[in-house]
């Protein structure tokens, strides 16, 4: 069983959190936190598996929580949930090793894909774990791009489509703006134009984007992206 701590600071979204934990076998939440002193508690005394971390709070700046369960809880994975979109504070989360960053409002269906994801990840550190034990280049890529049931999703890629790229991708278009266009994400990720769209296209025709024209402010027609809606 995975143990799971929520640290919220609206007991309303928590709540709504703990029910979509419980609906997913394999998981319990063993505590909720809304202020920073609970939530030193709960990882203190409770060394919980997994953290569901807002980053908003009034007394605390949720980046210093995920660097504070990074010291003393090395063990304990965190799955941030957030309205926080700023680049800055995206990039600052995924360099601190969060599992994963889910962006608010959160619907059930997405909640529920990245915790059995995490819980795929979670058995594989279990089987691989052990004293002295030793793991090939397979073991290793599964711990890092996930089950092999996942892996093989991307095995077929389009020439030109890197899948660290594609991930990589995808997290700068949830931490940014809720529509861009390719120039606007080659500039925020390091890349150039041509590469930036040709990736934009390729999750338009997986369905993970939508793509319309918008004419700007000088009526020069410009294609923009943004995420496709979840049904």
């Amino acid at each position: 069983m995975i143990r799971v701590v929520i640290i919220e600071d609206d007991l309303r979204i928590a709540q709504i959190n703990r029910r979509f934990v419980e609906k997913i076998e394999g998981f319990e939440v063993v505590g909720i936190a809304t202020d920073e002193q609970l939530a030193h508690e709960h990882l203190d005394i409770l060394a919980p598996d997994l953290v569901l971390l807002d980053l908003y709070f009034p007394d605390m700046n949720g980046l210093d929580l995920l660097h504070y369960i990074q010291k003393k809880n090395p063990l304990t994975d965190v799955i941030i949930i957030t309205a926080a979109k700023e680049f800055d504070t995206v990039r600052e989360a995924i360099r601190g090793g969060v599992y994963d960053f889910m962006i608010k409002p959160v619907v059930f269906e997405r909640f529920q894909e990245k915790l059995k994801s995490y819980q795929k990840y979670h058995s594989q550190m279990a089987l691989l774990g052990g004293a002295n034990k030793q793991v090939d280049q397979e073991g290793i890529d599964q711990l890092l791009w996930g089950a092999s049931d996942r892996a093989d999703k991307d095995t077929y890629l389009p020439k030109g489509i890197d899948k660290i790229t594609s991930e990589k991708i995808l997290t700068f278009i949830d931490g940014g703006p809720e529509v861009l266009t390719a120039e606007e994400l080659g500039k925020r990720a390091g890349f150039s134009r041509t590469t930036a769209r040709r990736y934009l296209e390729y999750f338009v025709a997986k369905g993970e984007l939508v793509a319309d024209i918008s004419y700007g402010t000088v009526g020069r027609p410009e294609r923009v992206y943004k995420r496709a809606q979840q049904t």
